[in-house]
């Protein structure tokens, strides 16, 4: 299986739109890519031997399907104690085993793909940060690196002028862009980003995230930086309406200058696919 960059994650197809509580409505998407970082310090118990060095990672697509979700995966690995004898997802919360859910591969070689369908249980466990991905060799039988999984998605939005509200002064010229990757596991999201931005009429004081629909100014949500320099990157962990927000492209990102306060260039940050609902 061929993978994009993660540049390109925000682009699945078919997407819907359900309420949920605090007023946003969280958009769904017919598909949505996840993924699993796994090492030994997250398998328990912990395994034996001489683990630090082994690592691997799950990345796969979930497309809806009638009863849950078809997934096709792909897994790589190294530096393991041994020979890989399987691999396996399954249902757990993060530092607790658990029983196996799907059988990837047994024996595995790295690189390792395949597909695999997922009941509505199975679905929902993997959506709310309940299931993990391990590799099991001969001296860790329970299983020698391990990984939770989230999903992922990435948006790149662009930021001008025109989309603030109210209309900035003197900043025709002025432009951004908003680089951002969600990972969700469960009721939470870390959000790595950057942001770049040229021609303002100041210095950058403050750049945000807000709640607001498209042509509407809302409140902070998340600070970025204060005061800003372009290429600043960082990470922000968001949770409940904020979380919803992104989900639903409720919300957007803008830059700050002295001579516009309240926003001198914005851009509403699509709607991020981390969700399917069966």
């Amino acid at each position: 299986m061929r993978w994009k960059s993660l540049a390109l994650l925000g682009c699945a197809v078919g997407i819907a739109v359900v309420a949920v509580s605090g007023g946003a409505a969280r958009v769904t998407a017919e598909q949505i890519h996840v993924r699993a970082l796994m090492n030994a310090a997250e398998e328990a118990p912990a395994p034996a031997g001489s683990t630090a060095a082994a690592r691997g990672t799950f990345t796969a697509t979930a497309t809806k399907t009638a009863t849950g979700a078809s997934l096709q995966w792909r897994l790589t690995f190294g530096n393991l104690t041994g020979d890989a004898v399987a691999a396996h997802i399954h249902t757990g919360a993060p530092g607790q085993p658990g029983p196996v859910t799907v059988s990837l591969c047994g024996p595995c070689t790295s690189g390792a793909t395949g597909t695999a369908q997922l009941d509505a249980t199975v679905l929902a466990a993997l959506q709310n940060g309940g299931t993990y991905v391990n590799v099991h060799t001969p001296t860790n039988r329970g299983g020698e690196i391990r990984g939770q999984v989230g999903s992922v998605a990435s948006v790149r939005p662009v930021l001008n002028a025109r989309q603030e509200i109210p209309k900035p002064k003197g900043a025709a010229r002025a432009k951004g862009r908003f680089t951002a990757t969600a990972v969700k596991t469960g009721a939470s999201a870390v959000l790595s980003w950057r942001l770049t931005f040229s021609k303002l009429t100041g210095r950058a004081v403050a750049a945000h995230i807000h709640l607001g629909r498209r042509g509407v100014a809302g409140p902070v949500a998340v600070t970025l930086c204060g005061p800003c320099r372009s290429g600043v990157a960082g990470r922000s962990t968001v949770t409940g309406q904020v979380l919803a927000a992104l989900e639903a492209g409720r919300a957007y990102v803008n830059v700050h200058t002295p001579r516009n306060p309240a926003g001198e260039i914005r851009a509403q940050v699509p709607a991020i696919p981390l969700t399917i609902t069966p």
